[in-house]
């Protein structure tokens, strides 16, 4: 069990570094290549987004590789479609089904009830979204 787990940390890691090389190395070859300053400004801004834009992407890759963050994930991406699917509701009945909604779920083997937060809150967004569509 612990091997498999040593494994797929070392895949994440791996692609963690995997990307930060894809990411950082057009900006270090635009910075080497030209030192007098003779490619256009929005290359080099390109190379830099590029390369900031590795921060996010780490966000990305470790809440993907975990199994908790894929399982939310892909409740709140169900809940969207879901609520898109539905069509309207009244905002105040969907923060009174909010208040009173309830989840349970297993953590360790222990039952335990959580509010269901996410799934009101795209609800409420998707509302928000249909009002200002018409």
């Amino acid at each position: 069990m612990a091997t498999v787990k040593t494994i797929r940390q070392v895949k994440t890691v791996f692609i963690i570094f995997i990307v930060f090389v894809c990411c950082w190395s057009p900006y270090v070859i635009v910075l080497l290549y030209d030192s007098s300053d003779t490619l256009p400004l929005p290359f080099h801004l390109y190379t830099s987004m590029l390369a900031h834009l590795h921060a996010s992407v780490n966000f990305a890759i470790y809440s993907l590789s975990t199994r908790t963050y894929r399982a939310g994930y892909r409740r709140l991406a169900a809940d969207l479609v879901d609520c898109c699917r539905r069509g309207t509701k009244s905002r105040n009945a969907v923060s009174a089904a909010a208040y009173n909604s309830r989840d349970t779920y297993r953590t360790n083997g222990l039952r335990s009830r959580r509010i269901t937060a996410n799934r009101t809150m795209v609800t409420v967004e998707c509302l928000e979204l249909q009002e200002t569509a018409r």
